[in-house]
Parts: C-alpha cells; structure tokens; sequence
C-alpha cells in the first residue's frame, strides 16, 4: 500500500501491519504496546506538557525510524533543534534525549506551527528518516547519515512554502509516491492548481508542475474547513491517486501512472456537504478494508462508521453504516477524541481504534469491510484521564516491523 505522510497523518501506518498507541502525555511519552492493549507504560520522562516543557501550539512530535532498524523512535522539534529517544527494540527507550540538530524548531530556525510543517520521512530510501520542513523559503531537508548523525540544513526546492504564498489554512501539502519508483514525491494542493513535485532520490526534486486545476480555493472552491482531500493508491497499481471530499459527494482523479492524472470525476453522491458532512463533526478517510488493497472511504458521521468499498478501479459502491459508534451522536468530537483506522491485526485489512472520553475503544474489521462488536481496551489514555488536544498528542503507530 502506498505510503502517505500528511499534515492530518504525518504519522502514517504500516498496511499490513500491528499499530501499537503511543502518547505524549503531560508526564512524558506512554505507550500501550498492540500485545498488552490492557497495560500503559511511561518509556520517556520528556516531550510532555510538564516534563520537558513541550507545547502542542510550539513544537512538532512525531515517531519515525532513524536508525534503520525497523523500529520507530521518537522524534520532538523543541524550542532549540531535533531531539530523539531511540527505540531500544524492548519497550524502552533511550532517556534522556539526544540533540541531534540545531534547525527545524521554534529558536533554532524560527519555525512556526501556524506557518510551517514539518515531517519525518525516508526520502532517499536508505530505511532511515530524513527530516524535511515546508519552511519559509522552500523545503528543506537535512539527510540523514545514519548513527544519529543529520547533515546540515540544505535546500531541496524553492517552493510550497511561506514565501511562494502557500497557507496552512488554504493549502494542503503531501508526500506520496505518483509514479510507483518507490521515492516520496510532493503533492501541493494550491490556490488554482495541485501541483507535483518529483522526487530526484537525493534529497532534491524536480521543478513543481501542475497536474489537475481542480480541488483547490480557486478551482472548484474547495476549503480546509469544509473539504477534505487526500492521496491515496485507488487502483491498486502503488501511484496515489487524488480524491477530495466535495459539496455534492466524493471527486477523484486518477493517477496516468506517469506522474499526471485523469479528469476530476464525481463517483459517490454521499460524504459531502450536501449529504450533511461537516469537517468539525465528521472525520472522513481512506484506507484498505478489503483483501483489494485499494483504498476504501471510511467515515465517521453522526449515528456511526460508514464505508463505501472500492470496486478497485476507484469507483465506490453503495456507503453502509458497520458500526454503531464512534459517532457525533455517540458522544465523539474532533476537538477531543482521535479516531485512527489503522491495522492492529496484521491481516492487511484496516481496523478502527479510537480514544473516548473514558476510555480507547477499538472494533476489528473481518476482513471485508464489516467490523465486529466494538471493545473497551482501556480506561486510559483518554480526555477524563487529561488527555486534551491543548497539551497532549496521541497516535496509532507501528513501533516495531
């Protein structure tokens, strides 16, 4: 399945794969390992609200594989560079920290959640992270060599940044793969065009070039507060197609498989803003729920989850309703509770695990896109135990291969 790393998922999962839940919590990082879903254990005595400091509104945390190892370790922008506990391959993590460069942070750099975004991702495919940063100027990527060793800070393209006039609150920026070589390619969804950026394989790319003039403010009046657009492998050929959660329904436009893409088509009249969707009440996704290993539409609306499964050529059939929570009328909003579909069985097939006001709830699909009943994990890790989105941050991850 193709990777995607997104300003909404700069986290992504392994499909297939077992997600472990990881925390950054007031006192430090918690994880609740995918084996031992009823224990929560304390690994880092930093990059928490009171330990260390950490602020969700100053200071990017993010889990990424650094060292080559096929285990994630734990990666925290500060107030002064890059800091990084290890994965020790046993539960543990190295603590405290490391500082392994001074750039990327809010002192070190002046960077700005409200203005920049910053990712963890192998862009060279050596098995190890890269940092790269949509900064002021352009991207910028510092390599990563390996023995937590980071290069210097260099430029890789002078564009989807601050100063060509890309907004947080306007314009939404990938990385995915478009042409199936395996390397991560940028996706800029700007003010009339999405634009494509190829990547090189050293940690450059290729000039931007636009690709679809559709899905954007200015082409098709599509807006981060009203509609979600994604990329995503929706033919099952390892390029991410396009597909963006409109006013009459979902729109997509598909991949040639050269890096170019196909007309902007409506394919299902439902999980827009004429069915009554709405971004502040509803989390809508895609990710594969079927043996198909195609991207399917997953949406959690007011009395429920809804799926819509792919025919495998990016055309959906009829959306169904599989599960009765983890809905708006369930007492779940996006302002406090994070809903992640991820694989927690390994099986390739995507499941659902979301964090309450009382408890982590997950629901395990069958493999063909119903799920079974859905179960308490534990009363932890959720808002009534302090868990807020003001200081703490929470993912579904894959901590070990």
């Amino acid at each position: 399945v193709t990777k995607v790393i997104s300003q909404a998922s700069p986290v992504p999962t392994s499909i297939p794969g077992v997600a472990d839940l990881v925390g950054f919590g007031t006192g430090g990082v918690y994880i609740i390992r995918n084996s031992l879903l009823v224990q929560v254990v304390k690994v880092i005595n930093n990059f928490g609200y009171d330990a260390g400091g950490w602020r969700t509104e100053k200071h990017v945390r993010l889990l990424a594989d650094t060292t080559g190892d096929n285990q994630s370790d734990v990666v925290g922008f500060g107030e002064d560079g890059v800091w990084i506990s290890t994965n020790n391959g046993d539960n543990t993590f190295t603590d405290p920290p490391s500082h392994v460069l001074a750039n990327f942070s809010y002192l070190a750099g002046g960077w700005r959640v409200e203005k920049h975004i910053r990712f963890m991702a192998d862009m060279r495919k050596t098995g190890r992270a890269d940092i790269v940063g949509f900064g002021e100027a352009g991207i910028l990527i510092s390599r990563n060599n390996g023995s937590s060793q980071f290069a210097p800070t260099q430029l890789a393209l002078n564009d989807f940044a601050y100063a060509q006039g890309w907004r947080l609150d306007r314009h939404l920026r990938f990385l995915g793969d478009i042409t199936g070589n395996g390397l991560l390619d940028v996706v800029g969804f700007g003010e009339n065009h999405v634009f494509v950026a190829k990547n090189n394989g050293n940690g450059t790319f290729q000039p931007a070039q636009a690709v679809v003039n559709n899905f954007c403010v200015g082409a098709g009046g599509w807006t981060i507060a009203s509609h979600p657009r994604v990329i995503a492998d929706l033919t099952g050929d390892s390029r991410a197609d396009i597909l963006g959660f409109g006013g009459a329904g979902v729109y997509t436009s598909l991949n040639n498989g050269n890096g170019t893409f196909g007309a902007v088509n409506l394919v299902l009249m439902d999980f827009g803003v004429a069915s009554g969707w709405r971004t502040a009440k509803h989390v809508r996704c895609v990710a594969p729920l079927t043996s198909k290993k195609v991207g399917d539409i997953i949406g959690f609306g007011d009395a429920g989850v809804y799926v819509a499964l792919n025919n495998g050529d990016g055309t959906f059939g009829p959306v169904k309703r599989v599960i009765n929570n983890f809905g708006y009328n369930q007492g779940w909003r996006v302002d406090k509770h994070p809903r992640f579909v991820v694989d927690l069985t390994g099986d390739g097939a995507a499941d659902i695990v979301g964090f309450g006001e009382n408890s982590t709830w997950a629901c395990m699909n069958k493999g063909d896109g119903t799920f079974g009943p859905d179960m308490k994990l534990i009363s932890d890790d959720t808002s009534s135990k302090g868990w807020t989105l003001e200081k703490t941050v929470r993912y579904a991850a894959n901590l070990y291969a």
